[in-house]
This record gives structure tokens, sequence and C-alpha cells, in this order.
């Protein structure tokens, strides 16, 4: 039951529906018991409910602080599930990069759709406690296509070998998180917590204050109390309702290359192109979905060193370590426009194209926004870099002048 309210109603609704209620009829039962029962100013009551309130006070608060803590510590499991889970497929990826690009290809394209799966569709299920079977089929998809690997040489089969233990590791912290999503706290526990709620509203009952004064003194006390009470509901379920844990962590670091559509930036209102020269664009990046960006001037002249750009200079070619990716292009009328290519072939589709990069004045801070094409097919979003300066890696510097990588745009192409 309370995941389906969680789940139908926003955290806001819920607060104000629950605390609200439980207010009005605590409001609503003063009314009554100073109307029906007015002679309780006079009788035992007061004397019987004090006797017992502190004891009472103190036994409930312990529960209280007992089921929130356990829930908290539940809430902070769910978290920590998550980003093991989306550190070791990060692992994953990284030892698929000792494999030859044919191999790396199939086994990258495996792990992405499990994450998707597990970002996108599990994490629709987990919200009423359920795994998805989408997300399971893939997870046998990545073994089965771990299966056809057949390593050469001390460096894969070491890579294989760590690769297999952390899909292993992959599949239990699976596991580990649809327990946390599936769990809930004992209904006896929470029948307590409820009863306990309700009775201490009644114990708390002060019949010898005014009027004014015990309508403010109870409905305070019932908006505290219920708000604790909520606090150990939504809690309770990590992946349900708006305060839950979020898929984040499948979206970072190695696994942001399969988000880079869904990552992009995106104009917002307030932000604006600027004009992107080669002085401006010359630097150290990174890329959500390509890692390290290194863009520089050359000589046209042979053998076409690296340099500073100047103030003329409008070609420039860039390099990046996914599938040991090269940029060559020119910055005209503000923006970059260049060519991409990368192993194994860096010029069959699906391993060259078009990339486009402009400079836009946002919210955040100054943004190089790319969008970029498998040859010239459609063009995707999510080629976007945030400069980090500091000294080009020497594996990129060496890459750089590696001139043979670099391909030129086939034929001329626009918008």
């Amino acid at each position: 039951m309370w995941r389906s309210i969680l789940n139908s109603f926003s955290t806001a609704e819920i607060v104000l529906i629950s605390i609200g209620g439980m207010v009005v009829l605590t409001l609503i039962g003063v009314l009554l018991a100073r109307r029906f029962c007015p002679q309780l100013a006079e009788s035992h009551f007061e004397p019987v409910a004090d006797s017992i309130r502190v004891v009472y006070e103190l036994i409930f608060a312990l529960i209280l602080a007992f089921v929130i803590a356990a829930v908290l510590d539940e809430m902070g499991n769910a978290e920590s599930a998550v980003a093991n889970e989306a550190n070791t497929i990060a692992e994953l990826v990284r030892a698929n990069d000792t494999f030859p690009e044919t191999v790396r290809g199939r086994l990258d394209d495996a792990v992405e759709l499990y994450v998707r799966a597990v970002a996108i569709d599990e994490w629709k299920t987990m919200k009423d406690g359920e795994a998805s079977p989408q997300a399971a089929a893939e997870l046998e998809g990545v073994y089965a296509e771990y299966r056809t690997v057949e390593p050469k040489g001390a460096a894969q089969s070491e890579a294989y070998s760590q690769a297999i233990d952390n899909l292993d590791q992959v599949a239990s912290e699976r596991r580990d998180r649809l327990d946390i999503a599936s769990a809930d706290l004992p209904t006896m526990l929470r029948v307590l917590v409820l009863v306990g709620v309700v009775l201490l509203l009644v114990l708390e009952y002060r019949p010898q204050l005014p009027l004014m004064a015990q309508l403010v003194f109870m409905g305070t006390l019932a908006m505290v109390v219920t708000a604790a009470f909520l606090l150990t509901v939504v809690l309770n379920y990590p992946f349900a309702g708006d305060v839950s844990v979020r898929n984040q962590p499948f979206k970072e670091d190695d696994l942001a290359r399969f988000w880079g559509e869904e990552l992009a930036y995106r104009p917002k209102p307030g932000d604006h192109q600027e004009p992107l020269t080669a002085q401006r664009l010359e630097g150290v990046y990174n890329s959500d979905a390509f890692g390290t960006f290194v863009i520089r001037c050359y000589d046209d002249a042979p053998p076409h060193d690296i340099r500073p750009c100047r103030p003329e200079d409008r070609r420039m070619r860039a390099v990046y370590r996914y599938y040991d990716g090269t940029v060559t292009g020119e910055v005209v009328d503000g923006i970059f426009r260049g060519w991409w290519a990368q192993r194994p072939s860096r010029t069959d589709l699906y391993d060259a194209g078009r990339v486009e990069l402009r400079l836009m004045d946002t919210s955040d801070g100054p943004l190089v926004a790319g969008r970029w094409s498998d040859l010239y097919r459609d063009w995707q979003l999510g080629w976007d870099l945030k400069e980090i300066g500091g000294a080009t890696p020497q594996d990129l510097a060496r890459h750089l002048n590696h001139l043979r990588d670099f391909r030129e745009a086939p034929h001329a192409w626009s918008d």
C-alpha cells in the first residue's frame, strides 16, 4: 500500500495530505473532547496521563529513533549498492579496452544494453520492489558475449579474467540492489509506530489549557509526530516516490559514453552562442562521452608540428583516447567544423564522421557544445567539452604527432 501511495502522489502532496489530515483530525478530536467531555479537567485523566506520559514519551522516542535509524541506514545501503554496481561496470568497460577493436565493440555494446536496461526499465520496476526481466535478459547477454572471447597473450588473458570477476560481481551487486528494493519494515513494527503516534496524541491532551493554547499545542504536536512517521515511510522505500535513489551513477565516468544524447547540452533561457576562435578553443578538455580531449593548432608546412595557436590560425587537430580517436578541422565563422576518425578502420560507418563545436555562454559558465554524425548521417548531440586545463597528457601528446591516424573529410559537407 505504501509503495503505491509513494508512486501515485508527489512528496509534496503526500506531506500536505498526511500532515494536514492528521492536524485536522487532531483539532477535531480536541474540539469534540471539550464539547462532550468538559469534566476531563477536573477528573483523574490528567493525573493518570501525567504519571505515564514521561515513560511513554521515552519509550516511543526510542522506538521512533530506532525505526528512523533503520530506514536511513537502508537508504544509505541503497545508494552504496548503486554506486558499487556502477563502479564495477565501469571497471568492466575499462577492462574491455585491452581487447582488439572488433571484440571490444561487441563487449561494450552488450554492456551498454545492460546499463540502459537497468537505468531505464529496472528503475521503473524497482519502484514496486520488482526486478526487470529485460535487465535480467541483458545481463545474460553480457555473459554470453564474454563466453565468445578468446583472449590472446598474457595481457588479454589477465584482462579477461578480471572482466569475468567484475561481471560476477555485477550480478552479485544487482541482487543486493534488488533485495534492498523489495525489502520492507516488519508489519508489526510499522503498526507499533502508527499506534504509538495515536496514543501519544491522546496522552498529550491537556484539558486544563485554554482552547486556543490547546489547539496550537495539539496541532503542532500532531504535525511533528506525523512528519516523523512519514519520514519512516518515505525513506523505507529507497527506489519509490520522489525521494529516491537516482540512477545517475550509471551515467557517469566511463559509462557516460552510453548516454551521449541524453547528457548533451541543450540551450536554456539566457544561454547564448559566442564566436569561437582557434586560440580560444585550443587546450585540454573533458568530454563526458569520450574522455580527455586535446585540441591544438599545427604548422601548415611539413612536418606539420603542433604549436601554440596564433590570431590568424584556423586549422586544428585533436585527439582523444576512445578508440584512439582523432579530429581534423578548422574554425570558420566562429564554429569549429571537423572530421573525426577512430579505430579500427577510421573510414567506415561508425568509425568516422562530422563534428561541430560551438562556444556557449551558459548559466553554469562557458561550455563548448558539440554535435557529431556517423559519416554524413543525421546529426547527434553529445560531444560537449569542459575545459580542464593543465599540460597535455604524454600519450595524447604523442598521438597528436601521429599523422597517419588523422583523416580529412572525404568531400565538402554542409548542414
